[in-house]
């Protein structure tokens, strides 16, 4: 039988004797040798096992320290969004005290109670300010951005603002750049858009329009809307001017309503004068208009005729 097949029988005998002539041998060495074959025999045993003592040691204090720096970062994210919410805060307080500043008007700041979910289907919005504040019917209320639109309903400590975005609002406007007035209207599948503008009236995208000031309804020069598309259609006697609004109806915040006018001299305000109805503006339009043509004046420039 080979040898090697009677090892491999007898294998755990063998080890076994081998281990014993091992320690035999040993014990006939010096004991000096013997404590440094040990120390070096226990270093590579044991080398895994400190090795492996010492790394969850430092993992450990790893995730400390991690643990620690993701706790500081999110205190340090916090303070930077309280932060850059005190300076948002700011900016728009400096707004807003810059837009009552610069307007020849009387602003009574208020704050919104309501807010329609979707203006484009409920137009109706209501603010702290009531008949005690001096708020009437037909005020106009306006943002820093531009014009929102009219009291509806005054009580004695809130009111209800129509907004812009309604069939029954209309707006004299005019085109700050060419002068050329027309009508702000709304509607649901179109949005807002200039009406009564003739096709030879120079309007351009990108013009800002502004409240005209003619009906009373609305003071003049309250920013309404950027144009965004102008078209001639086929057959039509009008531009179709399409408008984007300038106040931001669907997020507002800070809105006021407009009093009174301010003069140069202290104490004299002039009182809002009541609203007059869309239909009666487009008519006394349509009138100067055909008086201008019978004394064979040319019409006024930017005439809104029906």
């Amino acid at each position: 039988m080979a040898l090697p097949a009677i090892l491999q029988r007898h294998r755990d005998r063998a080890v076994l004797v081998a281990c014993a002539v091992a320690a035999i041998a040993l014990l006939g060495l010096p004991s000096g040798f013997r404590f440094n074959l040990a120390r070096g025999l226990g270093s590579v045993v044991y080398a895994p096992a400190n090795g492996a003592l010492w790394l969850d040691g430092h993992l450990r204090r790893l995730q400390g320290e991690n643990e620690a720096l993701r706790e500081r970062l999110m205190t340090l994210a916090d303070e930077w969004r309280r932060g850059e919410e005190y300076r948002r805060e700011a900016v728009r307080l400096r707004r807003l005290l810059e837009f009552r500043d610069r307007q020849s008007y009387r602003f009574l700041p208020a704050e919104l109670l309501s807010y329609p979910v979707d203006f484009r289907e409920r137009n109706l919005l209501r603010i702290d300010r009531g008949r005690r504040d001096g708020v009437r019917e037909g005020m106009p209320v306006v943002s820093p951005g531009g014009l929102i639109g009219s009291v509806f309903t005054v009580h004695d400590g809130s009111a209800e603002v129509h907004m812009l975005a309604s069939a029954d609002c209309a707006v004299s406007c005019r085109d700050r750049r060419s002068r050329v007035l027309g009508v702000l209207k709304w509607d649901p599948r179109r949005g807002f858009s200039v009406d009564r503008v003739e096709l030879s009236e120079d309007i351009q995208v990108g013009d800002l329009f502004m409240t005209s000031g003619l009906g009373s309804r609305f003071p003049e020069g309250f920013l309404v809307g950027t144009v965004k598309t102008v078209t001639s259609p086929p057959g039509a006697l009008h531009q179709d001017v399409r408008l984007e609004p300038a106040a931001p109806l669907a997020r507002l915040e800070d809105v006021f309503v407009v009093t009174a006018v301010s003069y140069d001299a202290p104490g004299f305000p002039v009182p809002f004068v009541e609203p007059v109805d869309s239909t009666a503006l487009a008519d006394s339009l349509a009138r100067a208009d055909s008086l201008a043509a019978a004394q064979g004046r040319a019409p006024r420039a930017g005439s809104a005729r029906p």
